[in-house]
């Protein structure tokens, strides 16, 4: 499956949860001792949580999941994946934001995700300042800008085929 690859290489730590989460969804009690009825639940719902939507997470964890992934997947893969995704949510999402990263790569404007870094603040009290809690309730603001925001994708998310072709040329799949 097309997802099963996206996660085996990524570098995310949950990409390992994939056969736990099977387990606790068919069998949410396995090793545990539920003491509440609602555990069990949150227990197998968190875990179909997991195996629908860790593809996306270690999607988005690729510094440039197109260039990265090239070559990875085979045509019958794709054409998996394409066909559900008509009838699966979590898969057309998936399929939403690959599109949205080839539209950004073909038009030149793609960013890498960055690893983020934390901010080193220095707490050190100096006595010279008036008001040391005086940023407390505040936040910089951020002004919005519109050309980040996703564009209109030059192909027919509803024509099957035309996706197919473009996801076999994009990860350059070997026929």
């Amino acid at each position: 499956m097309l997802e099963t690859k996206i996660i085996k290489n990524c570098a995310v730590r949950q990409r390992n949860l994939m056969r736990a989460a099977g387990l606790a969804s068919q069998k949410p009690d396995t090793g545990v001792k539920i003491l509440k009825r609602g555990a069990y639940f949150v227990i197998r719902d968190c875990a179909d949580i997991t195996q629908n939507y860790l593809s996306l997470l270690a999607y988005g964890s690729y510094e440039d999941p197109i260039a990265d992934l090239k070559g990875k997947f085979t045509e019958k893969e794709i054409i998996d994946f394409v066909a559900r995704t008509s009838k699966e949510t979590h898969t057309r999402q998936l399929l939403n934001i690959i599109f949205a990263d080839i539209f950004a790569k073909e038009k030149g404007t793609f960013v890498k995700n960055d690893v983020p870094r934390e901010e080193i603040l220095d707490f050190t009290e100096t006595g010279d300042e008036d008001d040391i809690y005086g940023d407390y309730d505040f936040e910089d603001s951020v002004e919005s800008d519109d050309s980040s925001l996703p564009q209109p994708i030059d192909i027919d998310l509803s024509d099957g085929t035309a996706i197919i072709e473009k996801l076999i040329e994009v990860f350059e799949v070997k026929h």
